[in-house]
């Protein structure tokens, strides 16, 4: 489970930003759902102030953690600094895996690593290993650490799962389990994104695939049969699609993707990557989470991640960001981070850090942020 994240010089954020999940004892048992930490956070903010930036900094973190020691060993690391400052780019991640707290650390250059650290934290935070350009230091059990090669575009836990040393392999599968469609160069689609990818994976899951088309069917849009079909390709390989089928006076109509609407369409991307999250108990990153959906849909959607869990079911947590402000409401203060920008400097606050009684449990957020109360809007 994410507990907070942080990043410093990069891209917008200058000095740098937290996203805090942790709810306290003061959090209502209705939003906090009894769990330590938020199930979804809400991240507003006007246009170029820095939201995308924020998710991405989560995003690069979960891939050079994880996937680094497969690139190309010759490659720069795909890490922009505030304004090309020489400085290195920081990060930061403290989340919990089986009962066990982590806080891993990352400082990096596009040319290297400039320094690495992972830490447990029980009743105080013990060093498991650090790494600096004068080797890795760990633990006695980890030793093994200190003699492995790590280039210096890879990172420590990425290389250590490659070399199949299994202490640092809940670390590897948290951050490898981390899904987004944000890149070093903006929102993206994934291949798990992708139409024709999602449809094939759905031919080859009837689970998955009857969850989707109950969601679809959920949300009255006037499909009643989700279908996966597949044609060969010039190439001689398979190419997968969805048909939605529509009853139109009582008889059922097939629609194609061609002509089938973008909104539907998005929440057939949308539903593969929720439903893999939701049943891991991993962290989905949706930048735009609202692009081509009607507002109404966003409840439904956020309500898979808003569900009272039972001792020991997976507990999955959503990081978005959205234009819609009603959305505010349902998340409340405590699940909505506001992303501003001064002088080209992004920075960013939970809503339930501003002081005074302005903002409470019982009061709607939408008026305060629309009379320019709380941030978060353009300035016009």
């Amino acid at each position: 489970m994410l507990l907070e994240y942080g990043l410093r010089n990069f891209l917008s954020f200058k000095e740098g930003a937290t996203v805090n999940f942790r709810l306290d004892a003061n959090v209502p048992p209705r939003i906090s759902l009894d769990l330590p930490a938020a199930t979804v956070m809400c991240i507003k903010g006007a246009n170029g102030s820095g939201k995308t930036h924020l998710l991405k900094g989560l995003a690069f973190l979960a891939s050079f953690a994880s996937s680094s020691f497969s690139t190309d060993p010759d490659a720069d690391i795909p890490v922009a600094p505030f304004f090309s400052s020489p400085e290195p780019s920081a990060f930061f991640a403290e989340f919990e895996v089986a009962d066990t707290r982590y806080r891993y650390e990352l400082d990096v250059h596009a040319s290297g690593v400039a320094r690495e650290a992972l830490y447990k934290a029980a009743k105080r935070r013990t060093l498991v290993f650090e790494r600096t350009p004068d080797g890795v230091r760990a633990v006695a059990r980890l030793k093994a650490l200190e003699t492995m090669k790590v280039r210096r575009n890879a990172s420590v836990v990425s290389a250590a799962y490659h070399h199949q040393i299994d202490e640092l392999l809940p670390v590897h599968t948290f951050f490898k389990n981390i899904h987004f469609n944000v890149g070093s160069s903006g929102t993206r689609e994934s291949l798990f994104m992708d139409l024709h990818k999602v449809a094939q994976l759905l031919s080859e899951h009837d689970d998955v695939r009857g969850y989707v088309e109950q969601f679809l069917q959920d949300c009255d849009i006037g499909i009643t049969r989700l279908q996966i079909s597949s044609e060969e390709g010039s190439d001689g390989q398979r190419r997968f699609f969805p048909v939605f089928i529509h009853e139109v006076a009582g008889q059922p109509c097939a629609v194609m993707p061609a002509t089938e609407s973008a909104g539907t369409k998005q929440i057939f991307r949308l539903m593969l990557p929720i439903a893999a999250v939701v049943a891991s108990g991993s962290v989905l990153i949706l930048d735009e989470l609202d692009l081509y959906l009607h507002p109404h849909l966003l409840p439904r959607l956020l309500g898979l991640f808003l569900q009272t869990k039972a001792p020991g079911d997976p507990i999955s947590q959503l990081l978005f960001s959205t234009h819609h402000s009603e959305v505010m409401d349902l998340c409340g203060r405590y699940r909505t981070t506001f992303v501003n920008k001064d002088n080209n400097q992004s920075y960013a606050y939970r809503l339930d850090e501003i002081p005074g009684d302005l903002l409470r449990n019982d009061r709607s957020l939408v008026a305060p942020y629309n009379d320019r109360k709380i941030g978060g809007v353009p300035r016009l």
